[in-house]
């Protein structure tokens, strides 16, 4: 798998750059600049690579490199214990209404199978999550307790921070699909308009 991380943020700082000076040298657009500068970008056209090279003085293989690295991601919680809570909703001039899951909390013990440039690493580490879930059945809120291990683990393997931010991205999608598999066609049936926020795990 892997992904492929764009260093243009890197490269014009190095030269004094700006989005506004780049855009103002070139014929690329702001948009383009900034979804490259904030590595946004779904793909990269040869003349906007030639004109970023000639611009900065740079080979391609110095704007865009590929980091070789593989997260999997496995619960090992053989039954996780689950808070549920509800709320009322649909309350008519009768007091009469339903109840719906508002959100789901539960603890889990995490395994890590990383591959990073060549080399296979195991890590295991506790989150807290509370999946916050809107009358529709949908996430609406993803709120990640996060041992710090795992972080020091990801440190201690000197991985950049892009490749850090991708791991988490990563673990970030594991989570939505677990919680939508596990509680699928129960509690929650969807996930169209997510937030998601971590915070470290105290324990």
């Amino acid at each position: 798998m892997g992904f492929i991380h764009c260093n243009l943020r890197v490269l014009m700082a190095e030269r004094g750059l700006n989005i506004q000076k780049v855009k103002d040298k070139t014929s690329l657009s702001r948009t383009t600049i900034s979804n490259l500068y904030n590595n946004n970008g779904a793909g990269i056209q040869f003349d906007t690579l030639k004109q970023l090279c000639e611009l900065l003085k740079c080979q391609p293989g110095d704007l865009l490199v590929y980091i070789d690295i593989v997260p999997e991601f496995k619960v090992i919680t053989e039954v996780p214990n689950t808070i549920i809570e509800e709320e009322t909703h649909g309350v008519d001039d009768e007091e009469n209404g339903h109840e719906d899951v508002s959100s789901i909390k539960t603890d889990l013990d995490i395994y890590c199978k990383l591959r990073y440039e060549g080399n296979t690493h195991d890590l295991q580490f506790q989150v807290e999550i509370k999946y916050e879930i809107n009358e529709n059945k949908n996430m609406e809120r993803l709120n990640v307790g996060i041992s710090p291990e795992f972080e020091h683990q990801l440190y201690e393997l000197k991985l950049p921070p892009h490749a850090v931010s991708y791991v988490f991205d990563e673990f970030d999608a594991f989570l939505v699909n677990w919680g939508h598999d596990w509680f699928n066609g129960k509690e929650i049936q969807g996930n169209p308009n997510l937030t998601i926020n971590h915070y470290d795990l105290q324990k």
